[in-house]
C-alpha cells in the first residue's frame, strides 16, 4: 500500500489525524482538534515541514531551531520523536519505539510521505495532496537540487553506511541520471573538506552510496556529512545539508 493520512474523529468527538505508512503501521499522530478543518490544516503542516532536520536529545545535540524532529526517551525508556511546526507547536508525534534506528526508521517514514493523499474516514473521501510544481522556466538555467534522507544519528564502527538521495534538474524536476556524487566530511580546519566516498546516479537520478563507518579524527567520535555534486559545463553544481553522525568505538575487555 502506499503512505496515507487519516482523518477520524476519536470518542469524545474531536478531529485526529494519524500517519499509516506504507506497510500500513501508524508512525504519527496528531493533538486533537475542534474542527475538520484544523486538522486538514494539521496534516498540510506537516507534510510542509516533513524535510525539517532531526534534533537528537538522547545524545545532548546541538539544539536546533523550529521546524525540527526532536527524538527522545520517554518515562518507560522508549525512544519517541514530535515533529515541531515553525512556532515550536507539536503537530505530529510518534508512537514508542524499543529502539533509536526504529524511531529514525519512523521518521523516514514521515519524511517519504510529504505528499500523501488524506483519507477523510469521517467521509470516506480522500483528498489527492498537491505534488510539486516545477517552473516552466527556471531561474537560472542549468541550476540542480541535491536532496539526501536524513542518515543515522549514530553507527558503531566498521558498519555499513547507505547515503540515499537524488539529483534533479530544478527547472524540468527530472532525475539527473549517470552524475557523480561525493559524500564529504566537513572539515573545520583549513585543510578542507574530505571525500569520503562516492558513486553515481541512476537513470532517475537517485543513488546509493555506501560508506563503512570510520572516526576521521582521533579527538571526535563524529563526522559531519555531506553530498555535493560538483557540477559539469551544463549543470551548476550543488550539496545537500550537513548531518552529524557518531561514529562508536566500544572496546572488548581482555578475558
Amino acid at each position: 500500500m502506499t503512505a496515507i493520512y487519516q482523518v477520524y474523529k476519536d470518542t469524545v468527538g474531536k478531529f485526529r489525524f494519524r500517519l499509516r505508512a506504507e506497510n500500513n503501521k501508524i508512525v504519527a499522530v496528531s493533538e486533537a482538534y475542534e474542527s475538520k478543518a484544523s486538522c486538514i490544516n494539521g496534516v498540510k503542516s506537516v507534510q510542509k515541514n516533513c524535510g525539517s532536520k532531526i534534533e537528537d536529545k538522547t545524545i545532548g545535540a546541538e539544539k536546533l531551531p523550529n521546524p525540527k524532529y526532536e527524538v527522545f526517551t520517554d518515562i518507560a525508556s522508549k525512544f519517541r520523536f514530535n515533529l515541531s511546526a515553525p512556532n515550536g507547536e507539536i503537530i505530529a508525534a510518534s508512537e514508542a519505539y524499543e529502539t533509536k534506528q526504529g524511531c529514525m526508521n519512523g521518521i523516514e517514514a514521515v519524511q517519504r510521505s510529504c505528499d500523501a493523499n488524506i483519507e477523510d474516514l469521517t467521509t470516506g473521501q480522500v483528498m489527492e495532496s498537491k505534488k510539486k510544481v516545477c517552473p516552466t522556466a527556471a531561474a537560472d538555467a542549468g541550476a540542480t537540487t541535491l536532496e539526501m534522507t536524513c542518515p543515522p544519528t549514530s553507527v558503531d564502527l566498521n558498519t555499513m553506511v547507505t547515503f540515499e538521495g537524488k539529483l534533479t534538474d530544478s527547472d524540468t524536476c527530472k532525475g539527473i541520471g549517470n552524475a557523480e556524487i561525493g559524500i564529504y566530511e566537513k572539515d573545520r580546519s583549513f585543510m578542507g573538506d574530505d571525500l569520503l566516498v562516492s558513486g553515481m546516479t541512476n537513470k532517475d537520478g537517485t543513488f546509493k552510496i555506501v560508506w563503512k563507518a570510520k572516526q576521521q579524527d582521533w579527538w571526535d567520535d563524529s563526522v559531519e556529512v555531506y553530498a555535493k555534486f560538483n557540477g559539469t559545463e551544463k549543470r551548476h553544481p550543488s550539496q545537500t545539508d550537513v548531518y552529524r553522525i557518531r561514529v562508536l568505538f566500544y572496546l572488548r575487555k581482555k578475558k
